[in-house]
């Protein structure tokens, strides 16, 4: 946990299973917690940075809205509502069992557009797409294998900035998932991009990866689509993972099969291509 430093907690039965549990994760990241009495007037003077807000009733998302830390709002069992409208709340919860301290901190950088650590791989930090990114991106995509087989950036950078802005508020905002960066660990420098994308008339994800030349042949690949493979069935909860590839696109052919990507008779037309799908059950 690298950014969330307070929690304010403005629950009214203090005594909620898993609560305490919660709490004392949070104190173990060494965020300082601090409580609200959801029955008498919250504090309005200035309150530290980067802090963040768990409530159950109105008072708290009232704290929230004053003071612009975000909120995640709590319904405990039986009830629909806090009694006023939390349309602007990053999550709604019906138990803390279901949240972690990394989890609070993912919804806090939510809040204040902060990219999400996805997983990472011995090499490799796999990390959500920022605005910060997008002259590393047009450089990636002059690689001339990349230009081959993958759709180009839009013409200029105002554009695909444009373009980006949306993508991160509604396919990760939405969707918790997309196409994020790979990340050279000792460098810092963008390697490529990899993740998992929803074809029109198809159910199950698609995964797609790309890499600047001077990564290939190295493994890194294998490196990341293993540990997205991974993400994908233990965090994100799928099952069947397609991929659709050119045909003469021969090295993917051939790495697909790699992770146990079996061809199928489907197929689909982008442009003037047809794209072969392919299947993993995971």
């Amino acid at each position: 946990m690298n950014d969330l430093k307070n929690c304010f907690f403005c629950i009214s039965d203090p005594d909620t299973p898993f609560l305490t549990e919660l709490m004392e994760e949070l104190v173990s990241e060494n965020v300082t917690l601090y409580t609200i009495d959801p029955d008498r007037a919250f504090p309005v003077g200035p309150i530290p940075d980067n802090s963040y807000t768990i409530t159950d009733n109105m008072t708290g998302v009232n704290f929230a809205r004053l003071h612009d830390t975000g909120y995640i709002a709590y319904l405990p069992e039986g009830r629909t509502a806090l009694n006023g409208h939390i349309s602007d709340t990053e999550c709604v919860i019906e138990g803390f069992d279901e949240i972690t301290a990394d989890f609070v901190e993912k919804m806090y950088q939510r809040k204040r557009q902060l990219p999400w650590l996805i997983t990472e791989t011995e090499r490799t930090l796999i990390r959500e797409l920022t605005l910060d990114d997008i002259d590393a991106l047009f450089a990636l995509y002059e690689d001339p294998d990349i230009k081959r087989f993958i759709p180009p950036l839009l013409p200029t950078k105002e554009e695909e900035r444009d373009f980006q802005k949306a993508y991160i508020e509604k396919m990760y905002g939405f969707f918790g998932y997309g196409f994020w960066n790979i990340i050279d660990k000792t460098t810092g420098a963008l390697m490529g991009r990899a993740g998992f994308s929803n074809r029109e008339g198809f159910s199950d994800p698609e995964i797609g990866y790309l890499l600047s030349e001077p990564y290939r042949k190295q493994g890194i690949a294998t490196e990341v689509c293993t540990a997205l493979l991974n993400y994908a069935r233990d965090i994100l909860g799928f099952t069947d993972i397609n991929a659709f590839i050119r045909p003469d696109n021969l090295p993917s052919v051939r790495f697909a099969e790699k992770l146990g990507f079996i061809p199928t008779n489907e197929s689909v037309k982008v442009d003037d291509h047809t794209l072969t799908k392919y299947i993993k059950r995971i």
